[in-house]
């Protein structure tokens, strides 16, 4: 599996501190059945900034090797929309392994018609923004969610939220409009990569096709800087269950 969404670099942001952290992580994440990450750390202007990014980085990609591990790391951020001043320091900012794509959070509720104009405003100039964590947004809509997506707006959801029960996440999930499920992974003990129970909880709802799409076929074309599989799934030769409620439970949901 590939993992777009993590925050194991050391030094960075709110993730671990010291390198030995984060290869306890890269562990985890081999144990799990990872084997690639992008070590998208935060970048928020007057706090985070990439500060030693590109020299940590280089670092832990040496002591993966000097480990042994069998796993791949790759560069990018994860960028707050305060406002829509991007392009003021986009130089600054790693998009995901140098490609198209970025991946974006919102840190305060922005209303909807400021977040659709930036993300217009990148895919004007070819950057794919990877609208992060989703299920946060309680103000934005169903309906506001499906038109980013139609865009090309990819909508990212964390793991631990997928496997549960979310209703606005689970509609998305069952028509499709989920394109990557990452795990926001921080520290040990926090959003780290002890996801046993919930990647089998994840495959059994999703099934096996749907499963692999979210998980790495998805995530590894985001890192090719290729564009992505998308739209629902009706069936598959695993029993993918399209459950008939789904239409009702979406025209209450989209007027919340």
């Amino acid at each position: 599996m590939v993992d777009i969404h993590s925050h194991l670099l050391y030094g960075i942001d709110d993730g671990p501190e010291k390198i030995e952290e984060s290869i306890e992580l890269l562990k985890q994440a081999i144990e799990v059945g990872y084997n690639k990450i992008v070590c998208s750390s935060h970048y928020y202007i007057g706090m985070f900034e990439n500060k030693d990014y590109d020299k940590n980085f280089n670092q832990l990609q040496a002591k993966i090797r000097e480990e042994g591990l069998d796993i791949e790391i790759y560069k990018g951020n994860e960028i707050a929309l305060l406002s829509i001043d991007y392009f003021d320091y986009a130089a600054k900012v790693n998009r995901i392994n140098n490609g198209k794509y970025i991946l974006i959070e919102l840190k305060s509720e922005i209303i909807y018609s400021v977040c659709k104009k930036f993300f217009k405003s990148l895919i004007s100039q070819g950057i794919v923004p990877i609208f992060a964590h989703i299920e946060r947004y309680s103000h934005l809509k169903i309906g506001e969610l499906i038109e980013l997506s139609k865009m090309g707006v990819v909508l990212q959801v964390n793991i631990r939220t997928a496997a549960t029960s979310v209703k606005k996440i689970d509609y998305m999930l069952k028509e499709g409009y989920i394109d990557v499920i990452a795990t926001d992974t921080h520290r040990l003990g926090r959003r780290d990569y002890d996801l046993e129970k919930e990647l089998k909880k994840l495959k059994s709802k999703l099934g096996e096709e749907y499963f692999n799409r979210v998980t790495d076929i998805n995530p590894s074309r985001i890192i090719d800087s290729e564009d992505i599989v998308r739209g629902k799934i009706e069936s598959s030769k695993d029993g993918v269950r399209i459950m008939g409620y789904i239409r009702g439970l979406y025209s209450r949901l989209i007027k919340k």
